[in-house]
């Protein structure tokens, strides 16, 4: 299982939670944890950060496919970038 298979595993599950957004110390923070406990995959933060920004940049016609949609949010006090994740009808 790659980096960005459990990427997106993890966007799905969390975009069916009652809370769909993120921010950058988020997914490094969760989502080797995630990949770890659910998928027995083991990949440092930086290769899912990379992978990440790769699927926001390239693979957007897969995200549609998965009936998902990232809209940049800003932080409060910060400038760490957050994204909401949105469940559009496949």
């Amino acid at each position: 299982m790659t980096a960005k298979t459990v990427l997106l595993n993890w966007l799905q599950s969390t975009a069916q939670s009652s809370d769909p957004w993120f921010y950058s110390y988020d997914l490094e923070q969760q989502v080797p944890t995630y990949g770890r406990l659910k998928h027995n995959k083991v990949h440092t933060a930086s290769t899912y950060a990379r992978a990440f920004r790769t699927l926001r940049s390239e693979n957007t016609d897969l995200l549609d496919a998965l009936g998902l949609r990232l809209i940049e949010i800003k932080h409060n006090e910060s400038r760490a970038k957050g994204w909401k994740i949105e469940i559009t009808s496949k």
